[in-house]
């Protein structure tokens, strides 16, 4: 009776120091004490039930990327029916898009959107751009240009982390000594546009395959860089929660939480010596 109290009384302490949605390893060892002292039912009653297996999300091969064929329809991007967020009413869309915005502008730039740039990219997104397309106009303008052309050198644990991603998420290899040669902002353009490259030649032959590569990315972007995603959702770890959220979302708003995922963490790796 004694060692049933003490493990009720430590479960409860536990379950106050962390709440995640998938299961940490304290607590499964926790389960199980339970499990074996009073049974299922107690360790449900006290640490609720236990999650379902995580389903893996195998990795999609990731081609050689080449130069992009002149023959527009062997580019043929597949089509996606209706997802959640076209579902929602248009002030619950035009909220997610000014977040969006107002993020794309923090993570390029370090500065905040003014309110002329809300509205005149708002007004774009209205009219049926993309966010990618907003992406690539802030990273082409003369202001970025002027920030690439800073002495900002990549830090150590950005260069490492650069030619890790490349190599795993883009099937390339770069000298460490190379990419050395350039400042953060142009190094995080460059890793940022190659990876909406090979997006696109998912985007043409199989969604599947970008809903998994986005699955894995994130997946690992929330278990080895925790602290710099800013919502408990961009911090999940699970890579079939990430599938999931991808299967039910348009295809920009996939390539969006790329962007701003990878910028927050170069940002954040630059500010480590």
């Amino acid at each position: 009776m004694k060692k049933l109290i003490f493990i009720l009384g430590l479960s409860l302490s536990l379950n106050v120091l962390a709440q995640e949605v998938t299961e940490p390893a304290w607590k499964t060892k926790v389960r199980d004490l339970i499990t074996q002292v009073a049974g299922v039912d107690w360790s449900n009653k006290l640490l609720g039930a236990a999650p379902a297996p995580m389903v893996e999300v195998l990795m999609p091969e990731i081609p050689t990327q080449e130069k992009k064929s002149t023959d527009v329809g062997s580019y043929t991007r597949q089509s996606k029916g209706p997802t959640e967020f076209d579902k929602l009413p248009p002030e619950r869309k035009r909220q997610f898009d000014y977040k969006f915005i107002e993020e794309l502008f923090h993570v390029t730039r370090k500065t905040e959107a003014k309110d002329e740039d809300l509205a005149n990219w708002l007004n774009t997104l209205e009219q049926g751009g993309s966010r990618e397309g907003i992406y690539q106009a802030l990273v082409l303008d003369e202001v970025y240009n002027g920030l690439e052309s800073m002495e900002d050198r990549p830090a150590d644990k950005l260069l490492d982390f650069s030619l890790m991603f490349s190599q795993k998420y883009l099937n390339q290899t770069f000298e460490k000594q190379s990419i050395n040669q350039l400042n953060l902002y142009s190094l995080k353009r460059i890793l940022t546009e190659k990876s909406l490259d090979l997006l696109e030649l998912y985007e043409v032959k199989d969604l599947d395959l970008l809903y998994r590569w986005y699955a894995n990315f994130s997946a690992d972007m929330a278990r080895n860089h925790e602290l710099m995603m800013e919502s408990q959702i961009r911090k999940n770890t699970s890579a079939s929660y990430h599938y999931e959220w991808a299967k039910s979302m348009p295809v920009q708003h996939i390539k969006s939480e790329i962007i701003i995922k990878l910028h927050l963490v170069m940002n954040g790796l630059q500010m480590i010596q």
